[in-house]
């Protein structure tokens, strides 16, 4: 799928470069406490309601949804969402896979930055026992491609579970746990902090280029 949030897409290239979650709109209601409840009284006189924007689609998926690593604040960088799967980007995405699930054995989440990749951890379940160490000769074997290839590039493989921020609610776990997916994957692309989201133009054919051979090398492999 070339991309998952194409509103989100267009408003970074037009009006913010750093725009990451979907365009959705979520009215912010006040958490309870005494300064909210005056501010909720006095935006009810004044008409208006605190309308945020965009849903964090890297957090709308079911499983395990709204814990660890994401928020319920619409305002927030990593807003789940007020459900999983309210967004129609994660709904529709979700269904293809539920729908295509037999003919599936490889998902891979693109995002950026970092030159990381990771998988899932299903956490108190033996699935970690064996799975897990398929799960990480898979990503070995793919960073591996890359370096045969003579990148200059080098990817790190996540399996620490902690060279990315704490998430929940997110694709590669559910493709993996929910629909069953033999292999489910985040690859954070590059770079790895230099410049970060500011990518440079002529950054971008590299990094497709060492996209694909990860990719490749995991396809030839599983």
């Amino acid at each position: 799928m070339p991309i998952l949030n194409p509103d989100g897409y267009v408003y970074s290239h037009e009006y913010d470069r750093f725009w990451k979650k979907s365009r959705s709109q979520h009215v912010a209601k006040a958490s309870g406490g005494l300064l909210d409840s005056a501010m909720t009284w006095l935006q009810q006189k004044r008409g208006k309601n605190k309308v945020c924007y965009g849903v964090d689609l890297d957090r709308n998926w079911l499983y395990h949804w709204g814990k660890r690593g994401s928020s319920k604040g619409p305002c927030n960088e990593f807003f789940a969402g007020p459900a999983p799967f309210s967004e129609p980007e994660t709904k529709a995405v979700s269904e293809f896979l539920m729908d295509y699930r037999t003919q599936i054995k490889l998902y891979i989440s693109l995002q950026a930055y970092g030159q990381v990749v990771s998988y899932p951890v299903k956490a108190n379940s033996t699935f970690n026992v064996e799975r897990m160490d398929d799960f990480l000769d898979v990503a070995m074997v793919g960073t591996d491609s890359l370096r045969k290839k003579g990148s200059k590039s080098r990817y790190k493989v996540d399996s620490a579970n902690d060279l990315i921020e704490q998430r929940s609610g997110c694709a590669d776990a559910f493709a993996a746990f929910e629909i069953g997916i033999p292999f489910s994957y985040t690859l954070q692309l590059a770079d790895n902090g230099v410049h970060g989201y500011l990518l440079p133009s002529s950054a971008i054919e590299p990094t497709a280029r060492d996209a694909f051979e990860i990719i490749s090398g995991m396809l030839d492999y599983i």
